[in-house]
């Protein structure tokens, strides 16, 4: 009887031991929310430079971080950048609100700028891949081929790497060797960029008491953001043929100009505006 007792006691210590384990094991791919530990690393020079260069946009880093995070569990988020004696410096502020991980890469070389800020984030990545408890997932946001060897060693080490890139110079090489991979500005998040951009000079517009003529706003907006004038043209068509802008024609000295009238409740209503609306409106003098 002593014998069956101390074999019963034998089977659930076994088993205490594997549920220990099991829930080790558990822990270790999830956090207590359940998601994914995650590592970023952001090359802030291809995504500041690019987005200026193709899209004349600037990078919605917020709004990127926090869709992030609603799917990972980000242990750790890097930015690399040569930040010095240009625009780019304006954009700290930005970073350093959502993290003190900011890299500065600054060569003093002539003509290895570029290859020096990919070797200290290669060297960042492979550092962090050789820790013990490293994270089940590596966010790479770089568009520089470069960056391949390292993708396919993480895969070796069964991590899931996703690249993010800006669109149009985000290499081929690295589309097919991470486990995704996601081109930036979304379709959406471009047109949005285009839509405050008019929506901002309408409402200066109309609380200037002055009037808004189709072909002046283009030329208005476009010399502002410094996006061409197709894009803001294609960008403006969209959403007088969506209805929040009009062309009324009006009688003033004589004359019957047309001019665009926006229904403000509407573009609040849809959403469309209301981050703009409520910070222009937070600057209005009484």
């Amino acid at each position: 009887r002593d014998a069956q007792e101390s074999r019963g006691l034998g089977d659930v210590y076994k088993r205490q031991k594997f549920k220990e384990r099991r829930k080790n094991v558990f822990n270790g791919l999830f956090n207590k929310s359940g998601k994914h530990s995650a590592a970023v690393f952001v090359d802030y020079e291809h995504w500041y430079y690019g987005y200026n260069n193709i899209f004349s946009m600037k990078p919605n880093v917020e709004e990127w971080y926090e869709e992030l995070t609603e799917e990972y569990s980000v242990k750790n988020i890097v930015f690399f950048g040569d930040f010095h004696g240009n625009s780019i410096e304006k954009e700290l502020p930005r970073l350093e609100k959502i993290t003190k991980n900011v890299v500065h890469t600054a060569s003093t070389k002539d003509g290895v700028d570029k290859d020096f800020t990919d070797f200290i984030i290669l060297d960042a990545i492979y550092r962090e891949a050789a820790k013990k408890n490293s994270p089940d997932v590596f966010i790479i946001f770089t568009g520089d081929a470069h960056f391949n060897l390292a993708i396919k060693y993480l895969r070796e080490l069964k991590k899931k790497v996703i690249i993010y890139g800006v669109k149009h110079s985000l290499s081929n090489k690295l589309k097919s060797s991470a486990n995704s991979y996601v081109e930036m500005p979304r379709s959406k998040q471009e047109q949005q960029y285009y839509y405050d951009a008019i929506l901002n000079s309408l409402y200066i517009v109309k609380k200037r008491r002055k009037m808004a003529t189709y072909g002046k706003t283009i030329e208005s907006v476009s010399a502002h953001s410094g996006v061409s004038k197709e894009r803001i043209q294609v960008a403006l068509n969209d959403l007088m043929n969506n209805k929040y802008l009009n062309l009324e024609e009006i009688k003033y000295h004589g004359k019957k100009p047309k001019i665009l009238t926006v229904d403000w409740e509407r573009v609040e209503q849809d959403g469309l505006w209301a981050v703009s609306y409520t910070h222009l409106r937070a600057h209005e003098t009484p």
